[in-house]
C-alpha cells in the first residue's frame, strides 16, 4: 500500500473515531485536529496508547466503555490491568476480518476442498471463533474442536481426514504423537513458534513435509500478521491495520530492520478501534518482495515482551527474549530460567543465566550463548544448568542493593 493510500485511510479513521469520548478527550488534551494529519510524520505525533488507557475509559464509561459500537454483534474479552475487558466487533468488523483471513489462508494454499479443524478456544476470547470465520468465508469444511483431549481430537482428525489444522504448536506435536497423518498445513499461534530456532523442523519431523504457518494476533485485534506458504516471515494484515515499530522507552518510530515494540492502528474498525496502540511485543519489520504480493513483514516473528527492560553493560536487555532462545534445548521447560545481574568487582555488570534442565554439553551451550550475542547484542558471562530452579523472579538485579 502506497503512503498516500495509508494517509487517506488514516485520515478517514481519525475523523470517524474523533466523535468517541475516549478519542475526543485524547485529541483535545493533545491539541490534535484530525484534519491536520496530512503525512506519516504528522501521524507519528499522535500520543501512543496502551491497555491502561482502555481500562481507564472502561471505568469512566461503565459498563460498556465509550468504544462500544451500536452495530456490535460480537463481544470477546481480553486481559486488562484489572481483569477482563470487552472488545466489540460490529458486523462490518467481522466481515472485514473474515475477508482478510480468507485471503491469507488462500495465500497459503487453502481452498474449499479442504477440511479444517480448530483446537483454539471458542469461549470468551477471540482466537477460535475468528479463525473459524476465515475458514468458512473461504468455503472450507470447518470443525470447531476446541482445546484439550488429544486422544479424542486425533481420532476426529483421522476419521474426517482433516487436511488443515489451526492449533498451538505444542498441542499439534501431541496430535502427531497420537498418529495424525492427514494434515498438510498447520496454522500455529498462541505461543512462540517461528522465532524459536528448530521448532519448525521438530514439527516437520513429527508430521512429515507439511506447511507450517506462524501467526500473530492480540485479544484487541486479530489478525495482526501471518506467514504465507513461502514462510519468509509474518506478513502484516495491512488491509486492516497500520503497523509501526517504536523504541520502547521513547516511543520514537524506528527504521525498518530495527528491533522495537509493535504499535498498531485500525484502519476501518468500528468496535473498539485502536489508535497507535502499544502491544508490548517486540519484533522487527522489513519490507520484502514476496511472491504472495505482501511486503510489510515481521521477518523474525515476535521476539519477546518489553516488560521489565534492564540495561546491562550499556545494552537494553529484554529478558523475555531469552525464553525464545532457550526453547531449542531438548530438556528445557518454557519459562524455567533466571537472570542475575550483579556488580562486577572492579566495575561493570556481571550477567549470569541459570537454566532449569539437563546440561546439554559445551557445544549446545556455546551455540545458545552465541545466539544471545547475535540477537540480544549481549551474552551472559556465565550459564549454569540446575536440576530444579528455586521459586523466585525471572530477573534478580542486585546492582542497587
Amino acid at each position: 500500500m502506497k503512503e498516500a493510500e495509508k494517509i487517506k485511510l488514516l485520515q478517514e479513521q481519525l475523523k470517524r473515531i474523533s466523535a468517541l469520548p475516549f478519542y475526543e478527550n485524547r485529541f483535545q488534551a493533545g491539541g490534535i485536529n484530525p484534519e491536520d494529519i496530512r503525512s506519516l510524520e504528522d501521524f507519528q505525533k499522535i500520543p501512543l496508547m496502551d491497555t491502561k488507557d482502555l481500562q481507564k475509559d472502561l471505568e469512566e464509561h461503565p459498563p460498556l466503555s465509550s468504544l462500544f459500537h451500536p452495530d456490535t454483534i460480537r463481544v470477546t474479552l481480553s486481559p486488562g490491568p484489572k481483569g477482563l475487558m470487552p472488545v466489540y466487533h460490529s458486523r462490518q468488523d467481522v466481515e472485514e476480518v473474515n475477508k482478510e483471513l480468507a485471503a491469507m489462508y488462500r495465500a497459503c494454499g487453502v481452498g474449499p476442498e479442504d477440511i479444517a479443524a480448530i483446537t483454539f478456544g471458542y469461549h470468551l476470547f477471540i482466537a477460535g471463533i475468528t479463525i473459524h470465520g476465515g475458514f468458512e468465508t473461504l468455503g472450507c469444511k470447518t470443525i470447531p474442536l476446541g482445546p484439550g483431549e488429544s486422544e479424542r481430537t486425533a481420532e476426529i482428525l483421522n476419521r474426517f481426514k482433516v487436511t488443515v489444522l489451526a492449533s498451538n504448536p505444542s498441542f499439534a506435536l501431541k496430535l502427531a504423537q497420537e498418529g495424525v497423518r492427514s494434515i498438510r498445513l498447520l496454522f500455529a499461534g498462541g505461543e512462540p513458534f517461528s522465532s524459536v530456532e528448530g521448532y519448525k523442523e521438530k514439527l516437520r519431523q513429527a508430521f512429515g513435509p507439511i506447511g507450517l504457518i506462524d501467526s500473530y494476533g492480540l485479544g484487541q485485534s486479530t489478525p495482526v500478521a501471518r506467514e504465507c506458504k513461502e514462510e519468509r516471515g509474518l506478513h502484516v494484515a495491512d488491509n486492516l491495520i497500520f503497523l509501526e515499530i517504536v523504541e520502547p522507552e521513547t516511543g520514537k518510530v524506528l527504521p525498518h530492520g530495527e528491533r522495537g515494540e509493535v504499535v498498531i492502528t485500525h484502519l476501518r474498525r468500528q468496535g473498539s478501534p485502536l489508535l497507535r496502540f502499544r502491544t508490548g511485543d517486540l519484533s522487527v519489520m522489513e519490507h520484502i518482495d514476496c511472491p504472495c504480493g505482501r511486503k510489510a513483514t515481521l521477518t523474525k516473528g515476535v521476539l519477546g515482551r518489553t516488560d521489565e527492560m534492564h540495561k546491562v553493560k550499556g545494552v537494553k536487555l529484554y529478558p523475555s527474549q531469552i525464553d525464545h532462545l532457550l526453547r531449542p534445548l531438548p530438556d528445557y521447560t518454557p519459562g524455567k530460567y533466571r537472570v542475575i545481574i550483579s556488580p562486577k568487582p572492579g566495575g561493570g555488570d556481571l550477567f549470569q543465566l541459570i537454566v532449569e534442565g539437563k546440561y546439554p554439553g559445551p557445544s549446545a551451550t556455546e551455540k545458545i550463548v552465541e545466539r544471545m550475542k547475535e540477537t540480544l547484542l549481549i551474552k551472559p558471562d556465565k550459564v549454569e544448568f540446575v536440576e530444579k530452579l528455586p521459586e523466585g523472579p525471572k530477573v534478580m538485579d542486585e546492582r542497587y542493593k
